[in-house]
C-alpha cells in the first residue's frame, strides 16, 4: 500500500459543522482502527485539516476522504502521493510490579 497526504481547507466553523463533528470524528476513528488512516491532524485555529490515508492508488485514497461526514463543508482538497511515512512506534507503558 501507499501512503497519501491530504491538505484539506475547512471554511468558518458554524453550528451546522459542529453537530457533524461527532460523526467525523467516530468515522475517523473507525480508519484508525482498519489502518487505513495513518495519521490525522487539525491546525489550530480549525482552518486545515491534514491526513495520511493508507491506499493502494490515489483514487482509492481519494473514496476515502469523500465519505468523510465533513467533507461537504470542505473548501479545499490537496492530495500528495508519498513515498514514505515515519511515525513514532507506539509503546506500551512500563510494567509496575505494586
Amino acid at each position: 500500500m501507499a501512503a497519501y497526504l491530504f491538505q484539506v481547507e475547512l471554511p468558518e466553523i458554524t453550528e451546522e459543522i459542529n453537530k457533524v463533528i461527532p460523526a467525523h470524528r467516530e468515522y475517523v476513528n473507525k480508519l484508525f482502527a482498519e489502518g487505513r488512516m495513518l495519521s490525522y491532524s487539525v491546525s489550530q485555529y480549525r482552518t486545515l485539516i491534514w491526513c495520511v490515508i493508507n491506499a493502494e492508488e490515489e483514487q482509492e485514497a481519494m473514496e476515502i476522504v469523500l465519505q468523510l461526514p465533513l467533507y461537504p463543508y470542505f473548501s479545499d482538497v490537496v492530495c500528495h502521493p508519498l513515498l514514505f511515512h515515519n511515525t513514532l512506534p507506539a509503546t506500551l507503558p512500563g510494567i509496575s510490579l505494586n
